[in-house]
């Protein structure tokens, strides 16, 4: 890489880690040899999601934003995002002593304010947290990992969207078998999903004052760890599919560093001032 390096950038034993998902070729060779450096399209995507830059306002030692944004919508729409962040999920748990697949999953909401980019499509105003914009719906395993998201308008109710953010994770993840939820998700979900998915739903009471909630915290810590991307803020996306792949990223990321640890200059050594 013959540029200065940006501290969104990816290591090289993080690269090898994602490469085989991003340089895939067609099994018979079919296509032109790709011209452009995948690893730095990455890069300009990581750059862009943790300083919340515009498209267009990519600095100039990347590749072109034009470029860079063919990409980011070409694997949105094949999927390589989610794929993506499940191969990583799976290695994450299987790092941590836990079994690839969950057995038990958690389910919330977070509503965020949307902007004049995301106001066309899927955008209301929630009446509860007097918030208007949009609704990030996720799923995540008891570590905090999403195992499934969807983006909607955020005067829907959570358990009115919640079969379609349930249905395509059961799915995948056959041995769940409890999900962990909070007030909001009553009956008529609550009945579908035992009778439907033969799955259990324990609703976290509401406990005085300021405190986690039992086995549904990590929910939260989830948004949490999501919304230290300055490009998640609020939602800055045209459509919902950008919404959701830009969730994908936010965790790809994360489980990155925790895969491959950056040590940080502030905590070395070398970095201590000595007077």
């Amino acid at each position: 890489m013959s540029r200065a390096t940006y501290d969104s950038d990816l290591t090289n034993e993080q690269w090898k880690i994602i490469e085989p998902f991003l340089n895939e070729r067609h099994p018979l060779g079919w296509g032109r040899p790709r011209l452009v450096n995948t690893r730095e399209v990455v890069n300009a995507i990581f750059y862009l999601l943790k300083t919340g830059c515009q498209w267009r306002s990519l600095p100039h030692d990347f590749p072109p934003w034009p470029v860079v944004f063919y990409y980011f919508k070409k694997w949105r729409n094949q999927g390589t995002w989610a794929q993506l962040n499940q191969a990583l999920t799976q290695q994450c748990r299987e790092t941590a002593g836990r079994d690839p697949e969950p057995t038990a999953a958690t389910i919330d909401s977070q509503s965020i304010k949307g902007t004049s980019e995301s106001g066309g499509e899927e955008s209301g105003f929630d009446g509860g947290k007097k918030v208007k914009g949009r609704k990030r719906h996720i799923v995540t395993d008891t570590m905090g990992y999403v195992i499934g998201a969807t983006v909607h308008a955020a005067n829907k109710a959570d358990t009115t969207e919640a079969p379609s953010v349930v249905t395509p994770v059961f799915a995948v993840h056959s041995k769940i078998r409890i999900l962990f939820a909070d007030l909001g998700y009553q009956e008529p979900f609550r009945k579908w999903l035992k009778d439907t998915l033969n799955i259990k739903t324990e609703v976290a009471p509401k406990e005085p004052g300021f405190k986690p909630a039992r086995k549904r915290w990590v929910v939260e810590r989830t948004f949490a760890w999501i919304s230290r991307q300055r490009r998640m803020s609020r939602d800055y996306e045209r459509t919902t599919e950008s919404s959701v792949a830009m969730i994908y990223i936010s965790m790809i990321r994360i489980m990155l560093k925790q895969l491959s640890p950056v040590p940080s200059p502030w905590h070395s050594a070398s970095s201590i001032v000595k007077i």
